[in-house]
C-alpha cells in the first residue's frame, strides 16, 4: 500500500468517525428532548427529614418551644420507626429464603407471614401515637394549616410514575 493510499484511507476513517460521533450525539439529544429531562429520584428515602422539619416549621410560624418539641418527637418517632422497618425487612429476607428453599415449610413460612404484617400493623400505629403527640404541641390554628401541609408533604414524597416507554 503505498502512501497515498494510506493517507486517503486515514482521511476516510476519521471523517467515518466523526459522523459517527455526530449521529450518536443527534440520537442522545433528540431522545432527551423526547422524552424531557430525569425526573426525581422514585423513592426518596428520609434524608429530607430536615428539610421537612424547616418547611413545618416556617409554615406553621413554630415557636422556638414547639419547634424543639416538634424535633424532639420526631427523632423519637424515626428511631423506633426505624428498628421496626429493619424487623420487617429482615422478616421478609427470612421469608424470602424460605419461599424459595427446595425444603419450604409453608406453615413456618405463614407465621413469619403473620409477624411482617403485625410490624406492619405496629409501624402504623407509631404513627398514629406521633400524630397524636404532634397535635398536643400544635395550637387549633397551626393544626388547620398543619393537616393541608401535610397533604402536600406526603405527595412531595410519593414515588413518580414511571414513563411509559418509546410510544
Amino acid at each position: 500500500m503505498d502512501l497515498f493510499a494510506q493517507k486517503k484511507l486515514l482521511i476516510r476513517l476519521v471523517i467515518i468517525l466523526a459522523l459517527l460521533n455526530v449521529v450518536v450525539i443527534g440520537v442522545l439529544v433528540f431522545k432527551n428532548i423526547k422524552h424531557g429531562p430525569p425526573g426525581p429520584p422514585p423513592h426518596r428515602e428520609r434524608e429530607n427529614f430536615r428539610e421537612v422539619s424547616g418547611i413545618i416549621e416556617k409554615e406553621l410560624k413554630l415557636s422556638e418551644t414547639q419547634v424543639m418539641q416538634f424535633n424532639d418527637l420526631r427523632n423519637t418517632y424515626f428511631k423506633k420507626e426505624r428498628a421496626v422497618h429493619e424487623l420487617i425487612r429482615s422478616q421478609r429476607d427470612s421469608m424470602n429464603e424460605m419461599m424459595f428453599n427446595s425444603n419450604t415449610n409453608d406453615s413456618l413460612l405463614k407465621t413469619v407471614a403473620l409477624r411482617v404484617s403485625q410490624n406492619e400493623h405496629q409501624m402504623e400505629l407509631l404513627r398514629i401515637e406521633q400524630a397524636a403527640e404532634l397535635k398536643k404541641i400544635c395550637t387549633p390554628a397551626q393544626l388547620k394549616k398543619f393537616e393541608s401541609l401535610m397533604i402536600e408533604i406526603r405527595d412531595y414524597f410519593k414515588p413518580m410514575p414511571k414513563p411509559n416507554g418509546p410510544q
